[in-house]
């Protein structure tokens, strides 16, 4: 990823004296985002060097960014391994820099996973079960902004770009999940975007971190779940019924699915690829990544 926002070493020092936690040592862009612009900064105080990570939120007005930030919080103060946004010296947690919403992050320990394993998932689901139910108390909402009408519209704007026969196909997905989302199912707050690449594991396998809330919205409890096996257990574009055993296993251990849940997961599952279909077609001609890779997997539930 090429940063969307730059900023000279000086403009940053003089934002980060806000926050009071040392001398601007160095900075980064780190890679492989496509939405946000996000630095790794180092700072130096008193001789000793600390980690953190910049976040400036691209494509979202300050009305919308209090929302990400009340979540993050609340999971933060409720023990999860998530980044709570630092204050500044004046109590401040959302602030502005090159004229954007702008977050300050301690960095959390951990890589990606490379290989995922049956614990990786297990610890994923248990994470997802405990976000899902520490947030029940967090008095906040955010409709979800890929809904059955987003689909809809997205679906049109493609239409070029899409043969005949797969813009039929997810337009009678449209038309299921517009069925699907009337329906009483558990809802809630959720991640809305937990692939790997948002998980953070130490060398033990632990999970150490989840990043990148800023699909957080209100919706189905099990479309959360649908999204994570859409990557977390997906060999050689197909799902792995090991991996999604050991994935579903963890978030009960913590909250049980209804049947009905259960019984639409593989619907959801191909309403969830299709979404990803769409917003990669969105991210740009040509695409960030591959929307047919999901097309493909949302044909085969």
């Amino acid at each position: 990823m090429a940063a969307f926002t730059t900023f000279t070493e000086e403009a940053l020092s003089r934002y980060l004296v806000m926050f009071g936690k040392g001398n601007l040592a160095g900075h980064e862009v780190i890679e492989g985002g496509i939405e946000n612009s996000n630095y790794r900064v180092t700072l130096d105080r008193d001789g000793e060097q600390h980690h953190y990570v910049l976040t400036i939120v691209e494509g979202f007005d300050f009305n919308e960014v209090p929302f990400f930030n009340k979540v993050m919080t609340h999971l933060f103060h409720y023990g999860l391994p998530v980044a709570a946004p630092l204050a500044t010296l004046d109590g401040m947690t959302s602030t502005i820099f090159c004229g954007k919403p702008t977050f300050l992050f301690s960095k959390l320990d951990g890589e990606h996973p490379g290989h995922v394993t049956a614990t990786h998932c297990a610890d994923i689901g248990r994470f997802m079960a405990r976000s899902h139910e520490a947030l029940l108390a967090l008095k906040t909402e955010r409709d979800n902004p890929y809904n059955a009408i987003w689909m809809q519209e997205s679906i049109r704007a493609n239409a070029s770009r899409l043969a005949p026969e797969d813009r039929e196909f997810l337009i009678a997905l449209v038309s299921e999940y517009e069925q699907i989302q009337n329906s009483e199912l558990p809802h809630g707050i959720i991640h809305g975007d937990l692939f790997r690449d948002n998980a953070l594991f130490t060398d033990k396998a632990e999970l150490s971190g989840v990043i990148d809330f800023y699909h957080a919205c209100n919706d189905l409890l099990i479309q959360d779940i649908a999204i994570a096996i859409n990557d977390w257990c997906l060999r050689d574009n197909r799902i792995d019924l090991a991996l999604q055993d050991a994935l579903m296993a963890g978030y009960e251990e913590v909250r049980s699915l209804t049947r009905r849940e259960r019984d639409l997961l593989p619907r959801l599952q191909s309403i969830s690829a299709a979404r990803f279909v769409l917003t990669r077609l969105l991210s740009g001609d040509p695409p960030l990544k591959d929307p047919h890779q999901m097309l493909e997997l949302a044909k085969t539930f």
